[in-house]
């Protein structure tokens, strides 16, 4: 009886020896299919390397993919999505102030904000919900101590 192939131990590792694995968010306006265009990402392929995997997502918070490297040369990456969620969903909102703001999450940049419905950011870089919707109150409340 013949044994069939067998890994040597000097081609098993610990994955994180073997590659790296990277986040990088993508601006609200951007699309997973601009991530997977070559040049998206030509300033950082110096970092990359094949078999390195990237975890990507964007500031509103609306998907969430894993891409793993397949290419790179001097002004470009070729990566290939392993799987994609979207994180889209219904709002669920403070209806108490009836504004037009809105408390929202715009990734790990600008963290939590409160936000006018035509997507002006108002405040930023709020630490968490809680301290977002307050300021969403003080804001409503200051709006009205004006138009009174």
């Amino acid at each position: 009886m013949t044994d069939g192939p067998a890994l040597l131990q000097r081609r098993f590792a610990l994955a994180e020896v073997q590659r790296n694995v990277w986040f990088a968010t993508l601006e609200a306006n951007l699309t997973i299919e601009d991530a997977l265009e070559p040049s998206y990402w030509r300033h950082v392929v110096q970092q990359l390397r094949p078999y390195d995997l990237v975890e990507i997502g964007n500031d509103d918070c609306s998907f969430r993919a894993q891409l793993i490297v397949a290419d790179v040369w001097h002004a470009g990456a070729r990566l290939v999505e392993i799987s994609r969620v979207n994180m889209a969903g219904e709002e669920h909102e403070d209806k108490s102030v009836g504004d037009d703001l809105k408390v929202r999450w715009r990734g790990p940049h600008a963290q939590w904000c409160v936000v006018r419905s035509d997507n002006v950011v108002l405040r930023s870089n709020l630490p968490d919900k809680n301290v977002a919707l307050e300021n969403l109150t003080a804001l409503a409340q200051e709006r009205a101590a004006v138009g009174n």
